[in-house]
């Protein structure tokens, strides 16, 4: 019985999904059978983020970040020496020089969208233009907004900056103004209209 679904699930795929398939097998190339990252990133929890806004002129944004770094992205694009990922560029054995990837960016993304479409992108290799990559991506570098991505900080404007400062001021004027109302009335000030002086 389960040899004769998994036939009819490849005979479902599209022409361009099946051809990709036999030429890059999922066994070999899946992004599935990536090796674990060396430093495991642990999660970050967005609660836990500071706020977004400096407080004051003073503090500065995040440093530009290393592009050696290891990071969570750059952990997801791997390729073997044995079987090199179609996606992404490799170097020549020969002279050091870098090959391009052997299917274009363009391809890629049709390939991934046609994958995701049939439920099947967890069998394509890892590239740029998977949705765990740019999902990765988005998180670690934020909406291609300064100050958006984990860990970073916007200067923003004036009163943003301020806000804070400005609502814990309200809240304490809200907080002490029935004692300032009953000061106001024993001082007599609250007397009413009618007791003004005519002009």
């Amino acid at each position: 019985m389960a040899t004769q679904s998994a036939p009819s699930l490849v005979t479902k795929l599209p022409l361009r999904l099946r051809n990709f398939f036999s030429r890059y097998p999922p066994q070999i190339y899946s992004a599935a059978t990536r090796p674990a990252p060396e430093q495991p990133s642990a999660p970050v929890d967005a609660s836990s983020l500071p706020s977004p806004y400096t407080p004051n002129r003073d503090a500065k944004g995040k440093k530009p970040l290393d592009p050696t770094a290891p990071s969570p992205s750059r952990d997801l694009l791997y390729s073997s020496s044995n079987h090199p990922n179609p996606f992404l560029p490799r170097k020549n054995f020969r002279n050091g020089k870098w090959i391009g990837p052997r299917i274009g960016l363009r391809t890629q993304a049709d390939l991934v969208k046609l994958a995701v479409k049939y439920n099947v992108e967890a069998l394509l290799p890892a590239g740029r233009k998977s949705t765990e990559y740019k999902e990765t991506r988005r998180a670690e570098r934020g909406l291609q907004i300064k100050g958006t991505g984990i860990g970073q900080k916007v200067k923003g404007h004036k009163w943003e900056r301020t806000m804070e400062a400005r609502l814990d001021e309200r809240r304490k004027a809200m907080m002490e103004m029935p004692e300032m109302i009953r000061l106001w009335k024993q001082r007599g000030h609250g007397r009413g209209w009618k007791q003004w002086p005519k002009r």
